[in-house]
């Protein structure tokens, strides 16, 4: 996948503290597909090959551990700490795309499956809940449901908690319908728990049913130009209520759990989790402060950024979200699950002692229930929680922010946004606006068969802003048999010949031509 150039509205503003790796020179080790375990690790040619060789090594501060680009692992990263003197890092050598960290179980082959009845094929045992299915790399995700009865359409699944197996109702052999079928397991794709002076850069985690990056009590954390997409979906509790069972499923992009400090998240791309693409959260006695989220694009998330800590004796301050690119909160694989809403930043109930709280320069386009929810009668420092001088595009009759109780809050629609204003006094210096034009570069694409070439597409807003939408437009090309377009605005050449890509975004659409040729 190409990272795409995020286009910010303004000027990042730093925050009192800066959060980098430590100088100090450590050793460097290896990892490849085509690695060994009983190698040193120390070179390119002699690489290790495994997770579990990564896992149970000893790292020391300064030391860095690399993943072949074009790579993909499958299972659980443990990181080792560092300390004062160096943070441990895992990024990546070579060339190629992002290594890949995949938290799932492939089920690829027409053998993996076994009809148990009509329409209704069985696969596994499996060591955790199956949280998603995700069909041929995200065009299709599997919908849970939690009774055998309730499989009755394409791709719903059912995971059985004392049998372990996964059931799936196709009309087909699932691995004949779908070239990859990723099983995601309710694990932390990274398990950071109690970990400090980490580094992760470069790489590129998908399909667990957990967290991407999950776990307690870190500081000195930075997660910097990382890519984490088809994230959460496991079961977390379930409960009774006078309407039967309740099931609650979980699962963030980034989450920072519980006692948390001096953490970063910069220059990451997250799409498609079920919860948050980011957050920082605790439920009980805690101190969390000095986290960033800054320069990332977020989107097809539950929500973007999600925060509430308790009880009243937590402590969180100093806490930034500032020149994030937001974008269709609620859209993506979690779409029409149950209980999925859609916002970009929720704010439950928060009873921490809260101050220092900057939410700033951002971009929040477009959420199917509001941009902002905060349960402003059950928030400990309200008053010192700063919305200010971000852009909103929402339609003008859809709901743009809910204050207050979540049953007797205030709700503004997107054409009172000046009413939100006086009433909340957050905001003051934000805009709301509508779409302006979409542009695309280059104007013409020429390319040669099998070669690639990447687009970049802009959308202007009313008020004269920019912000970079590749990763969430639409293409369609004219001939397909001249070229193919990637999801993420990368076009293929196939054959010699003419064809013109159709950009779209919203109601605005702008073109390109495209040639190919031998």
């Amino acid at each position: 996948m190409r990272t795409s150039t995020i286009i910010h509205l303004v000027a990042f503003v730093n925050a009192p503290f800066l959060m980098c790796g430590s100088s100090l020179s450590g050793a460097e080790y290896y990892v490849s597909n085509s690695g060994n375990d009983d190698n040193p690790g120390t070179t390119p040619a002699q690489a290790w090959r495994s997770l579990a060789k990564v896992n149970a090594f000893r790292f020391a501060p300064g030391d860095v551990i690399r993943f072949e680009k074009g790579g993909v692992w499958r299972g659980q990263l443990i990181p080792c700490s560092g300390s004062k003197e160096g943070h441990v890092t895992y990024t990546s050598y070579g060339t190629g795309p992002k290594p890949q960290l995949l938290g799932a179980v492939e089920k690829n082959k027409p053998s993996d499956w076994e009809p148990v009845g009509k329409n209704i094929w069985q696969t596994g045992p499996f060591p955790v809940d199956v949280g998603s299915i995700i069909f041929n790399n995200g065009a299709v995700c599997g919908f849970k449901v939690w009774e055998d009865s309730d499989l009755d359409k394409q791709d719903k699944f059912c995971f059985g908690r004392n049998t372990k197996m996964l059931k799936v109702y196709s009309v087909r052999n699932p691995a004949e319908m779908y070239e990859d079928i990723e099983c995601a397991l309710k694990r932390h794709i990274i398990n950071e728990s109690g970990r400090r002076y980490v580094v992760y850069d470069g790489l590129h985690l998908a399909y667990g049913a957990a967290h991407g990056i999950g776990g307690g009590g870190t500081h000195h954390i930075i997660v910097r130009n990382c890519d984490l997409c088809f994230i959460g979906g496991g079961r977390q509790f379930s409960k009774r209520n006078k309407n039967g069972w309740y099931h609650v499923r979980y699962g963030n992009g980034v989450e920072f759990w519980g006692g948390a400090h001096d953490n970063l998240v910069e220059g990451c791309r997250i799409w498609d989790i079920y919860d948050a693409g980011v957050t920082n959260q605790g439920a009980s006695k805690n101190q969390q402060y000095n986290i960033i989220y800054r320069n990332n694009i977020i989107w097809n998330c539950e929500y973007s950024f999600e925060y509430w800590n308790r009880p009243e004796t937590s402590v969180t301050h100093d806490i930034y979200f500032e020149n994030n690119l937001c974008f269709n909160a609620g859209r993506g694989w979690s779409d029409g699950q149950p209980y999925k809403r859609g916002r970009h930043l929720s704010f439950a109930r928060n009873r921490a002692q809260t101050y220092n709280f900057y939410v700033r320069k951002n971009v929040f386009h477009y959420a199917r229930s509001a941009a902002v929810i905060v349960q402003g009668d059950h928030w400990n420092g309200r008053d010192k929680l700063v919305i200010d001088n971000n852009l909103y595009y929402q339609p003008p009759d859809r709901r743009l922010v809910w204050w207050g109780d979540q049953r007797n809050g205030k709700s503004f629609l997107a054409r009172e946004f000046h009413a939100y204003q006086k009433f909340t006094g957050k905001d003051r210096n934000s805009r709301l606006v509508t779409l302006d034009t979409l542009i695309v570069r280059p104007g013409r694409l020429q390319l040669r068969i099998n070669e690639t070439e990447p687009v970049q597409v802009t959308v202007r807003y009313s008020d004269g802003a920019t912000a970079d939408v590749t990763p969430v437009a639409s293409y369609s090309l004219s001939d397909a048999a001249v070229a193919s377009i990637q999801p993420m605005g990368t076009l293929k050449g196939l054959q010699p010949g003419k064809a013109v890509l159709t950009v779209s975004l919203e109601e605005l659409t702008a073109t390109t031509s495209v040639k190919v040729t031998e």
